[in-house]
């Protein structure tokens, strides 16, 4: 085997160690062995709740332990290690692969390791940790890397030089062809309308199976693209989506998370009336995203949009925080902590615009500036997804840097541009910055898929995703804008070009993985039959880089519909219809506080 050593000095395990998308502050965390999908039960249930994770790659929450994966696993092949006791930071980069074989990242206690071929004691599979297996030949080779050592005086300057050095290693980043934009938005438009529309109780929702969720993905985000890209039908079912919401609206002013369960408890006895924050702050967000296209509000959507501004400003009150987990009928925070309502701070600026109620922007001000410190400033944000506890996720990072855009919209203030800037950063280390090589024979590798720009969600569903979940990159075109650098553009550019490609279509169709597991006469049959066909429309959110679901999964997609399509039409608004919209932006007149 071959390895390279790096000693850092004076570690003594206080250090914020990152593996990009895979561990951030060593996911040195409280931790639940759950299986899927890991939920709080109710007597774990805290206001004040420490950050919590699931059996993922992680250190000690002394330091102590060691983190081994491979460079599948991350987003960019880095380790980084940031001292902050001795105001000192180290950045080392590799490659992904040497003859198709994933290198090996690790670190323990002060020693970064890259290993030729990947060597790990313990693998991570579906949620737990398990032990190794896997045998391993000695091979000897040159392993090329790149050691960034630099005085770092904050994490503001930590994730800068990790931003500006992601793509050093000169690995292929091209981006895909894919279809003309107006195309794209023509099948998924189609494939909505056929298969995401549900008539019996007339909504939009994100997947075929007919389930109602409001945000976090869903169809009270999904009518928004499709009422302001598509025709009259589009825009009456919208419409019909937002009736369908208020009708769900809880005594909160929340709005219900499922419509199985109406909860977001996941069956859990005594969590039947838990409510996940987030899901409520997408909507007030885009709820306001939807009345700008709309002759006439009817005033029952204006009226219940309150009420969840209201919630919001007498939660903050109340808590000095948006918690995660919410009881709907009081509005009482049950599950606190995390950065759950990280989109909360943008949806109550466009309420001041809307209502011209001052109370929303003092606590728009006063809850992004709690968020950034309490949260962004430890180098990681969580609570975006619903089911992976308080694992560390993209999700909410770009939530709350849309947040910090709105109020530089809005205020003018530089302060909030600045927040912006590191967002954007820390938001990088989750986006994939090169064009990872897939086994033989997977389905990737057949398709040639670039996976530039894809974006992990969170550290414990260990797949990229095309796109971020869920809406579009459109911040970073404006920083770009505002700022002139060009690093921003391209992040804007990786994310939002690179979702095409994963749309299945009839010229180009993607076959799911349940082909190899179809046997005939004892063997894999392996067939790219009709039955195994993703339908015209359909993007899968797997972009299986690591071999958390198995050496056979990596490549490969399973047979299902996806948020990531309503990521791709959030983002075919930008790529269509607004970038004289950002441009206007930057000029309008600001209150600034």
């Amino acid at each position: 085997m071959s390895r390279i050593d790096i000693r850092v000095n004076d570690c003594d395990g206080s250090e914020f160690v990152l593996f990009p998308a895979c561990a951030y502050a060593g996911n040195k965390f409280d931790v639940l062995k759950r299986e899927y999908p890991p939920k709080f039960f109710p007597d774990e249930a805290r206001i004040d709740m420490p950050v919590t994770i699931t059996d993922v790659p992680r250190l000690e929450k002394d330091g102590s332990g060691k983190i081994e994966v491979t460079t599948g696993d991350v987003s960019i092949p880095c380790i980084g290690i940031y001292n902050i006791k001795e105001s000192r930071a180290v950045l080392v980069y590799t490659i992904q692969h040497i003859d198709g074989k994933n290198l090996g990242l690790a670190y323990e206690m002060g020693l970064i390791s890259i290993t030729y071929p990947a060597f790990r004691e313990k693998v991570y599979r579906a949620n737990l940790m398990a032990e190794n297996q896997e045998t391993y030949n000695d091979i000897e080779c040159k392993i090329p890397y790149k050691l960034i050592e630099f005085d770092c005086q904050g994490m503001e300057e930590f994730f800068r030089v990790y931003f500006v050095n992601r793509k050093c290693m000169g690995m292929d980043d091209r981006r895909a062809d894919v279809l003309p934009y107006t195309k794209q938005f023509e099948l998924l438009r189609d494939k909505f309308n056929a298969m995401n529309w549900c008539e019996d109780s007339q909504y939009y929702d994100i997947d075929t199976k007919g389930m109602w969720q409001p945000g976090w993905c869903g169809g009270a985000m999904a009518g928004y693209p499709l009422m302001k890209l598509g025709g009259e039908l589009e825009k009456q079912r919208a419409v019909k989506t937002l009736e369908h919401l208020f009708a769900n609206q809880a005594p909160s002013g929340l709005f219900y998370g499922f419509s199985i369960d109406k909860n977001d408890g996941f069956r859990i006895k005594g969590a039947e009336k838990w409510l996940l924050v987030r899901k409520s702050a997408d909507c007030l967000y885009f709820l306001l995203k939807h009345f700008e296209l709309m002759e006439s509000v009817p005033l029952k959507f204006i009226e219940g949009t309150k009420r969840t501004a209201d919630c919001f400003v007498d939660m903050w009150i109340r808590y000095g925080q948006f918690g995660q987990f919410i009881d709907c009928d009081s509005g009482d925070i049950v599950v606190g902590g995390s950065t759950s309502g990280a989109i909360i701070p943008a949806g109550l600026a466009e309420a001041y615009k809307y209502f011209n109620d001052e109370r929303y922007l003092t606590v728009a001000v006063e809850s992004a500036g709690m968020m950034y410190e309490r949260d962004a400033l430890n180098g990681y944000t969580t609570g975006g997804p619903g089911e992976v506890l308080q694992c560390p996720d993209s999700e909410s990072a770009f939530a709350l840097l849309e947040s910090m855009v709105v109020l530089y919209e809005i205020t003018g203030a530089d302060k909030w541009l600045e927040y912006a800037k590191f967002m954007a950063h820390q938001c990088s280390s989750w986006v994939v910055g090169y064009n990872y090589l897939f086994p033989d024979g997977s389905e990737f590798s057949r398709l040639e898929m670039k996976t530039t720009g894809s974006v992990f969600a969170n550290v414990q569903n260990k797949h990229s995703a095309p796109g971020i979940c869920t809406m579009s990159a459109g911040s970073l075109l404006k920083l770009y804008k505002w700022t002139g650098d060009k690093l921003y553009e391209e992040l804007y550019k990786d994310i939002s070009l690179t979702m095409g490609q994963y749309m299945s279509t009839d010229e180009r169709p993607i076959y799911s993985w349940d082909r190899l597991d179809e046997t005939i006469g004892g063997k894999c049959s392996c067939e790219r039959s009709e039955k195994y066909k993703l339908p015209q429309g359909f993007i899968n959110e797997r972009v299986n880089m690591s071999d958390w679901e198995g050496y056979h999964r990596v490549g490969e997609v399973f047979y299902g519909s996806c948020w990531s399509e309503v990521s791709n039409l959030l983002t075919l608004v930008d790529l269509i219809d607004n970038v004289e919209g950002i441009i206007n932006i930057i000029t309008k007149e600001r209150r600034v506080l």
